[in-house]
């Protein structure tokens, strides 16, 4: 399934998270780097007072940009709109292939009036749970069909299409997702780890190197110390470390379940595997949410 072929509330909310995840992540790393420049420009010791000047005013500057982007922060509420949207779209995106491989709840044996009935039902108490999404939400984009017709197309399959489709559409898709990520987040813990050990070196080699020549007129220990701290900073807000092993353990659970699926030849087992697909990929999801809530 294509992301347009989902409902219309998972297409406005995975939507919103993404772009609060952008404005979020941007004013942090904006901030970040105002600090670091800042610090960059104190690295000499000016004796013209004009020079200083200078420097007492674009530093100046870049505090006053730091505040306004920590009021920007705490105004927009980006991050809660980020998890929030989060949640409501992978809620949503768990609901329809519960949905189209007519497992528990939208069993097989419903009318298909009815299981749009149930659907629709439980897409409106997910909206209720997160109304103040409302005020951020596309409201084009919610006005697109909450049952679609490729998920209708989906749902009319026998088992053993469905299952395939399944298998193919959702779990090795999510699988080969969580691999490649856990593979860049791998990556970009070790290079962030990286900076920050080079910059506590440089930071050490230059508080001997002012030990040595005290009359010297460059600083670079403020400069060093700025980059690790805010490196370091990074760290803790991308969360590389922990979403990696998240990200490995979900590959490798789901990876059992699809070994497992060979065996599944009724509506019933599809329902069961589903179910259990879903719950392995939402405890990921889960444990990413809680560690953004603290």
């Amino acid at each position: 399934m294509n992301e347009k072929d989902f409902p219309g509330y998972y297409q406005a909310s995975d939507s919103s998270s993404k772009t609060a995840q952008s404005n979020y992540v941007n004013i942090i790393r904006i901030d970040l780097i105002a600090m670091i420049i800042a610090s960059a420009i104190s690295i000499y010791n000016y004796q013209l007072t004009e020079s200083k000047l200078y420097v007492y005013v674009i530093s100046g500057f870049l505090l006053l940009l730091s505040l306004v982007l920590t009021v920007v922060l705490k105004s927009k509420k980006y991050e809660d709109i980020w998890y929030q949207g989060r949640a409501l779209a992978e809620s949503c995106k768990t609901l329809t292939w519960r949905f189209v491989t007519c497992s528990e709840y939208f069993e097989e044996s419903l009318t298909e009036i009815e299981a749009k009935e149930r659907f629709v039902k439980r897409i409106k108490e997910l909206s209720n749970e997160f109304k103040e999404l409302g005020e951020v939400m596309n409201s084009k984009t919610l006005k697109l069909p909450i049952v679609t017709d490729k998920m209708m197309l989906l749902r009319k399959m026998n088992p053993i299409e469905r299952k395939a489709n399944y298998i193919k559409d959702r779990v090795e898709d999510q699988m080969t997702w969580y691999s490649n990520k856990a593979e860049f987040n791998k990556s970009k813990y070790n290079f962030w780890f990286g900076v920050i050990i080079t910059s506590q070196a440089i930071a050490l080699i230059s508080v001997v190197f002012l030990i040595k020549f005290p009359d010297n007129n460059f600083n670079l220990i403020g400069l060093f110390t700025t980059i690790a701290s805010s490196a370091i900073s990074w760290l803790q807000l991308k969360q590389h470390q922990e979403l990696k092993q998240a990200y490995t353990t979900a590959t490798q659970e789901l990876n059992f379940i699809v070994t497992l699926s060979e065996k599944i030849n009724s509506a019933d087992e599809l329902s069961k595997f589903v179910l259990d697909s879903e719950n392995a990929i939402s405890r990921e999801h889960t444990l990413w949410l809680a560690q953004k809530r603290k």
